[in-house]
């Protein structure tokens, strides 16, 4: 009892220094560990267990030494390469938008109105960013069912918009981040892990095709398939890859492949490499598209063609605010702004996945790469169509074209990401078996050498209870 007194003492002073609670118990965990350790190799020299326990706390060093370096090391630090860049985006969208939106009706109306909606992202942002990202580990099916939940209420409350139910598509974006956490629950499970996600998958494809919204269905796809397919590389699912590639991609592929053989697909694809085919019917956007940008500028406003002399381009592209932003832009101000918006866009997806790759938790890298994926599909599929290869159409330019709903979902992301990036350093799996192995031992920020205790703060192995 007196053993357990004397180490609590340490451990509460030790603890006390160190900001981030989360990282105690760990903490407390493997220092607890190595006295112990050293009590019982004092008390196998001869020594009763009250000195014994004396000699390895004193072993240990000051506990304020020890507690205040931890903290310096291990505390949560904001990754501020994404913050610039969300802040450089947003600027970027408002100063775009505040020259086209005089084109519009009711133009400055809309304007204004993003601004406030900018705001309240912003704050959904941070809220993001402070909420513990491992919920989305220990709850994952209660967070599945709940969107998809709230997905179909909204189906079933809302009125279809030209045959769509918008509300809906927008929560559709979300879909990818709620499978990772059910993908890092199966992990370990097998093929039944693996079916269980695939079962996940259907479910969301279903809602997707329920909205219809075939951008964000092939979005959905293509970022599920993805997440699943790293797990399975990963051998999370402690299963033959190649055999659980087949499971996943052998479904996906067949359904693909009739889905885009159909007669209506197969039109559109025509129609999105060819549109002069149907100039004035199904090819009718993608070919103004490419007329507006063949007389754009790389720097300046560009010329329209002789045959649509005295006709604006906000009257021949319709939503240049939100779908068509960047074709009025590449016109407006020439190719010059089209290179700086992809280049920002481009460092923050790369910055995003140079740091998922970072993550060593499971969880923390299946959430920023679901996250970064659904962000970057979302750019990919724009700014395609607005270079006038509309094969699916645009949701919107993410932090840039004008959506108020689709702002707050992508300012959600980017907080979710920062969240991860924030404290994803310091998560370890908490099925992860290897504590005491070689390897565990190798991680651990206590070790003796030459029968001194070394204190390595440059490690970052904690899992957050």
């Amino acid at each position: 009892m007196n053993r357990h007194i004397k180490v609590k003492e340490y451990l509460d002073i030790i603890c006390s220094q160190i900001r981030y609670k989360k990282i105690h118990a760990e903490i407390c965990e493997e220092i607890e560990n190595h006295i112990n350790d050293q009590i019982e190799a004092f008390k196998a020299q001869g020594d009763n267990d009250e000195t014994a326990t004396i000699k390895a706390i004193e072993q240990m060093g000051d506990p304020v030494v020890i507690g205040t370096e931890l903290d310096r090391v291990h505390r949560p630090k904001p990754e501020w390469s994404i913050i610039v860049l969300t802040f450089l985006l947003l600027a970027a969208g408002n100063f775009l938008r505040f020259f086209t939106s005089p084109q519009e009706s009711n133009g400055l109306e809309l304007y204004y109105k993003q601004l406030i909606f900018t705001a309240i992202g912003f704050a959904l942002m941070v809220l993001c960013y402070y909420v513990d990202f491992t919920l989305i580990g220990k709850y994952p099916k209660l967070i599945f069912l709940s969107l998809f939940i709230f997905t179909i209420l909204i189906i079933v409350i809302s009125n279809p918009v030209h045959g769509r139910f918008v509300y809906a598509s927008y929560l559709l974006l979300l879909f990818p981040v709620a499978f990772a956490g059910i993908v890092y629950s199966m992990r370990n499970k097998g093929y039944w892990g693996i079916i269980f996600c695939g079962m996940c998958f259907g479910v969301s494809f279903i809602i997707s095709l329920t909205v219809p919204s075939a951008t964000s269905c092939i979005l959905l796809a293509l970022s599920c398939l993805l997440i699943l397919t790293a797990a399975i590389l990963k051998n999370w699912f402690a299963v033959k890859k190649f055999y659980a590639l087949l499971l996943i991609y052998l479904p996906a592929l067949t359904f693909l492949s009739i889905l885009f053989s159909t007669k209506v697909y197969r039109k559109r694809l025509k129609i999105a490499l060819f549109p002069s085919i149907d100039p004035t019917g199904a090819g009718y956007i993608e070919n103004i598209i490419r007329e507006i940008l063949s007389g754009a500028n790389f720097i300046g406003q560009g010329i329209l063609p002789k045959s649509y002399n005295g006709i604006s381009v906000s009257q021949l592209l319709p939503d240049i605010n939100s779908d068509h932003l960047l074709t009025y832009t590449i016109h407006r101000f020439g190719w010059i702004a089209f290179i700086i918006i992809t280049v920002l866009l481009s460092v923050l997806i790369i910055r995003s996945i140079i740091l998922c790759f970072k993550q060593k938790s499971a969880l923390a890298f299946l959430v920023s790469t679901a996250a970064t994926t659904t962000i970057a599909m979302q750019s990919l599929f724009y700014i395609v169509a607005n270079l006038g290869f509309q094969i699916f159409s645009p949701l919107s330019l993410p932090l840039i074209s004008q959506s108020s709903s689709y702002l707050l979902i992508n300012m959600c992301l980017i907080g979710i990401l920062l969240s991860v990036f924030r404290t994803g350093y310091f998560i370890k799996d908490k099925n992860d078996n290897n504590r005491g192995s070689k390897k565990a031992s190798a991680n651990s920020f206590l070790r003796f050498e030459d029968g001194k205790l070394i204190i390595d703060f440059n490690i970052h192995n904690f899992t957050p209870q």
